[in-house]
């Protein structure tokens, strides 16, 4: 007799909070649907995206569209510079699409902050120590002077996710690269990382990340 697996109840303080991570996950959770149904125009969206994460986001001719359809009007800059929230959007779903490629299943899932998918990709022997390539990487990111070295450090660990098939919530994550952007707020964004990595996890199904229910 088959088990039924059990839901994991999803914290609120884990669930993005402001409206750019709200609507990253709309966004990012829209995308991974149609892609999954192998709809040809969210593959070529996310091949934009992907192509697009080392160009600023002014440059990003092509994701402009993946980026700013339906973007919240109050987050929208007023000057001839991106703002914040503008960069930490394409960040966000720059890096997604590059979790997204050639995947099979969910990489958006709601409630799973950086650290603690990192915290399940080093759970193998050989990564859980302080010196494995995922943990070097993952204190690299966290002592990053400015955002495009966090996001050299980010995409590198998003590149391992994808291969271990562990998904990540990218709501939360603009919410932190838009916090790294501010100095008053940048450590904080590191001591959550920190505490989500290390924190003791009772979710019957932690070992299955992919048991989450991804936004629609």
């Amino acid at each position: 007799m088959t088990t039924p697996s059990v839901k994991p109840r999803l914290n609120p303080w884990d669930l993005p909070r402001t409206n750019l991570g709200k609507y990253i996950s709309r966004r990012a959770a829209e995308l991974q649907s149609r892609y999954l149904a192998q709809d040809a125009t969210a593959k070529a969206t996310l091949a934009q995206l992907r192509n697009g994460i080392r160009r600023p986001i002014g440059n990003d001719v092509l994701a402009w569209g993946a980026i700013f359809d339906g973007f919240p009007p109050e987050l929208t800059g007023r000057s001839d510079e991106p703002n914040r929230a503008e960069v930490a959007a394409h960040a966000a779903l720059s890096l997604f699409a590059i979790h997204m490629q050639s995947a099979r299943e969910p990489m958006h899932l709601n409630g799973v902050g950086l650290g603690r998918a990192v915290r399940r990709l080093s759970r193998s022997p050989d990564e859980s120590d302080p010196s494995s390539p995922v943990m070097r990487r993952f204190h690299a990111l966290g002592t990053s002077v400015d955002l495009p070295e966090t996001l050299h450090h980010a995409r590198g660990l998003v590149q391992q996710l994808r291969a271990a098939g562990i998904g990540l919530d990218y709501g939360r994550l603009a919410e932190d690269f838009a916090g790294l952007q501010s100095p008053e707020r940048a450590d904080g964004v590191r001591l959550r990382w920190a505490r989500d990595l290390y924190r003791l996890d009772p979710t019957p199904n932690d070992d299955n990340p992919n048991e989450l229910k991804e936004e629609n």
